[in-house]
Parts: structure tokens; sequence; C-alpha cells
């Protein structure tokens, strides 16, 4: 290629602009250095629809008019002969544009009026897709394209890729921004709604607040505190039976008129009353043992060795006020024990986030025999296997080819973010270094597939 050509390229190639996630400034960059390299008057992006029936200029630099355009656009039915040049052909060099075969068809409408006689359009690709073309013109003279001066342009579409990957970096971070805020408004909202006496489930709510990661348990708090709530509240009511008959016993003690009988069936009704107490408050006490345990797993990543069986069924325990709602029976199945050294934390988000979808997304809450079974294995070359396999209604084989990609929702019309299955997917693949799959038949329920190494890589670096 010209050495004025490469030395363009390689200063163009090195701007901060390209990767600044400003698509206009990198658009312009790239369109300037087109027009300066080759020496012409004008110089054009244009992009495609999705179905490529049209094409529309994005941007337009024109030594007679300000950067710019005002998107004109051509259709496919108007220009066959130009679009099925651009579907065959990598580049279209049209030395005598008006009677070219694939742009005469510009003649009268666009060429005659621009005063162009000579086009080169070179296509830009991204992710694999001809999304567009730039488009170089000259006017007045005609001017025979060198294979360095199309070198030079397909370089520079080239890089157009760059802007485009900036771009959509720039855009994925403002989402993702903009679902930090959310889903800590939400958490903020669910926190303020807890009673006053769960003292230890607002001070785990607090912690959920101040890690995105955590955000999925904020769910789970209100359904804790009513579950809490019902047993505390039977113990009350066992407790005001107690005062009463000891208020009356008190006054056959006090008027002479205490029997045996009536002393022994006042002992048998307290007796009764304790025993009621003592399991309501067992319960709630199990309750907010197990979700604190969880809680303090979620909210610090530290490694330690478990049983994992063991541990996903203290977790399921915590699950059960959130999935009540849903009709959700958890079955754990592991023939053998199985211990694993790795992030408990991270192990409890993976789980409480695959709930949480399977009952958002798979399940009817109209249904009574939703069910949700974790199976554990170690396989032959020493993995572990966990399997987490629901009997909803399935996924369909567009969605789960998508499924893990940050941001992709079926339900964003419902509030969804996206990010609950990417979040499991960096957890598995990033903080515990294994691997996760889905497979799926609509109507035959979804199993999500997770293996892990015994000892998380982490824990050996740590030694």
């Amino acid at each position: 290629m010209d050495t004025t050509l490469e030395n363009i390229l390689l200063h163009v190639s090195l701007s901060p602009v390209l990767d600044s996630g400003d698509s206009e400034a990198g658009e312009l960059l790239l369109l300037h250095a087109c027009r300066n390299g080759l020496g012409i008057a004008r110089v054009s992006l244009w992009c495609f629809d999705d179905q490529r029936n049209l094409i529309t200029c994005e941007q337009l630099l024109d030594h007679d008019e300000k950067p710019g355009c005002e998107k004109s656009t051509f259709y496919r039915r108007d220009l066959p002969a130009y679009f099925d040049a651009l579907d065959h052909q990598r580049v279209i060099r049209a030395v005598d544009a008006h009677n070219h075969p694939a742009t005469a068809e510009f003649t009268a409408s666009y060429l005659i009026p621009s005063n162009i006689v000579s086009m080169l359009d070179v296509p830009i690709r991204f992710g694999g897709e001809m999304i567009g073309i730039v488009c170089c013109e000259q006017r007045h003279t005609k001017k025979d394209w060198t294979d360095d001066e199309t070198h030079f342009v397909a370089a520079l579409a080239d890089l157009y890729g760059r802007v485009l990957t900036a771009t959509q970096k720039k855009h994925y971070q403002q989402q993702l921004e903009l679902a930090n805020q959310t889903l800590e408004q939400r958490v903020a909202e669910r926190t303020e709604q807890l009673e006053q006496h769960i003292i230890e489930l607002k001070q785990t709510q607090a912690q959920l607040v101040e890690s995105e990661k955590m955000a999925s348990l904020g769910a789970l708090v209100a359904g804790v505190a009513h579950e809490v709530n019902t047993p505390l509240g039977i113990a009350i009511t066992a407790n005001s039976h107690c005062v009463e008959l000891t208020d009356k016993l008190q006054t056959l003690l006090a008027s002479n008129t205490l029997s045996r009988s009536k002393l022994e069936h006042t002992i048998l009704a307290l007796r009764d009353s304790h025993a009621v107490i003592e399991r309501t408050l067992n319960r709630s006490a199990e309750l907010v043992v197990n979700f604190k345990k969880t809680a303090v797993d979620q909210s610090s990543y530290d490694i330690q060795t478990i049983n994992l069986a063991d541990y996903i069924q203290t977790l399921v325990s915590t699950l059960k006020p959130y999935t009540k709602a849903y009709n959700v029976n958890h079955v754990i199945q592991c023939q053998h024990p199985v211990s694993i050294t790795t992030y408990p934390g991270a192990i409890a988000q993976v789980i409480t986030n695959l709930v949480i979808n399977a009952c958002i997304h798979a399940f009817e809450q109209s249904k009574t025999d939703n069910q949700i079974v974790f199976s554990i294995a170690q396989n032959t070359k020493n993995k572990i296997e966990l399997s987490v396999c629901d009997s909803g209604k399935g996924i369909e084989k567009a969605v789960q080819k998508r499924i893990f990609e940050p941001f992709y929702t079926t339900k964003r019309s419902n509030g969804g973010s996206g990010l609950g299955l990417a979040i499991v997917y960096n957890l598995v693949v990033s903080t515990l270094g294994g691997s996760i799959n889905v497979d799926s038949t609509p109507g035959s329920g979804s199993t999500f597939r997770v293996t892990l190494p015994p000892i998380c890589p982490a824990a050996q670096n740590n030694k």
C-alpha cells in the first residue's frame, strides 16, 4: 500500500476516538481520513436495515456542505441492480458511475444532481454480517480507483468495527448503572416494609444493598418476615391462653373451690400450650438461623470446605418462603457425600438466582405440583456435577442461545432486568472456575448443569 495511505491508517488506528464510545466522532474521524487519503470531495457512511431492504446515509463529508446529512435513504425495490451487487460483490468500483451496471440506476436521482461521476463502495462488516458501506465519490472528472485505495478504504471500514464495539460497551455500561440503581431502589423499598422486631434480617438487608450481586435476596426478605410472623403469632396466642388459665387457677385457689380434677385439667392445658409455644419458637429460630447463615455466606465470599448436599438443603429452607407462593417442592438427590472447597457465598447466589428464575419464568402459580430437583454427583474426571432441574414450561431454542447474555430477558414488561442468569454465568465461570449450560424442551421443563472443580482455583492459588 502507498506509504501516505499507510501513515494515515496508522494515525487513525492509534486514535483514542475509536474506543471512546462516541460513534459520531469515530465516524467523522474515519471519513476525514478517507477523504484526505483519496483526495476526493465527498465520502459518506451508509447502514442497512435489519432485512437489508433499504440503506440510509448516517454520516456525510462534503467540501460543499457541513458535516452530517439528512438521512437520505434508498430502497431495494428502486435499485435492484445496486443492492444485488452489494449482496454478491465485496467492492463496487465504478469509474464511470453513470454506465456501470451496479450504479447506473443512481444517474437521474443522485449522480447528476450531485455532479458525481465515479463511485467506490466498500462493505462494512461487523459481527460476521455486512451492515453497511463506506461510499467514496468523485465529482466532475472520472477517477480510476487503484487497488491501494480500495484496500485503504477497506481497512478504514474494518476500523469502524472498533467504533461500534466501543459504542455498544458504553451503552451496556450505562444500562448496567441504571440496572444497579433500580435494583438497589427495589431492595431499599422492600427493606422499609420489614417489621421492627426482625432486627437481624434488617442488618442482613443492609448488607445486600451494598452489593449488586446480593440484590436477589431482597425478594426473599418479605417472605421470611411473613413466615416468621406466623409461628410468632401462634406463640403469642398460646401464651395468652396460659395467662388466662393461670388467672382462673388463682381465682379458684383464692375462693377455696379448686378441686383436684380442675387442677389436673389446667396443668394438662398449660403443658399443651407450652408445647405449642416451644414448637413455634423453635421454628422461628430455625428460619432466622438458616436465613442468617445464607445471608452471611452471600455477603462475604470466603473459601470454605462444605458438604454440598447439606449446604443446599440449608439454603433451600431459606428459599421456601419465596417458593411457597409458586407451590414449589424441592428434592435433593445425592447418593454419596460430596465435599467441595469453594466459595459458599457464590454457590448460594447461583442456587438462589436459578430458583428465583424458575419461579418467575418456568412455573405457573395455579399448578400445585411444581418441582425443582437438585442432583449432585462426582464424575470420573473428579469434577462435581450439580444439576438444577425444574418441571416448568421449558425454554424455546431461540431463547436458550441468549439466556446467559446480560440484559436479555423475556419479562422486560414485568420489570425483568436480564441480569439474573448473566450473574449466575459469571459466578460459575469466573469465581468458581466451572462451567454451566442449559438443556430444555418447551413443555418438558429445563435443566441447568453446573460443573465445578472439587477445589476452587482461588483456593489452590492460596496454598
